[in-house]
């Protein structure tokens, strides 16, 4: 087991991991792919290395909106709401919240 605090994790992470993520996202933008790293030092406190190439999918701007809420149900489906009026949507539990297949985004 690590004997480290919290404090010693993050500063590590910051020093170490964070540099070399950041690195490693930046050769696959070079590429066009698309990069997420998550990293928790402590419950609660993470750090995230993102990048998004033109034309990504769904999948990596749904897991980064995950975890920018920190796991919080309410919020997520807040966003998902939000995010589903604005541009529009093609889930069936939305559309049963009330929020219209086609977004807004154009009005």
């Amino acid at each position: 087991m690590n004997s480290m605090t919290p404090q010693e994790r993050e500063a590590f992470y910051d020093r170490e991991i964070a540099p070399a993520l950041l690195s490693l996202s930046r050769r696959c933008a070079q590429h066009g792919i698309s990069f997420m790293a998550l990293a928790e030092w402590a419950p609660g406190s993470v750090g995230r290395t993102v990048n998004m190439a033109p034309g990504h999918s769904d999948t990596l701007p749904l897991a980064n909106k995950a975890v920018a809420v920190s796991g919080n149900t309410d919020a997520m489906i807040h966003a998902l709401i939000k995010e589903g009026k604005k541009d529009g949507h093609s889930s069936i539990y939305l559309f049963e919240l009330g929020v219209p297949f086609e977004g807004m985004a154009g009005d």
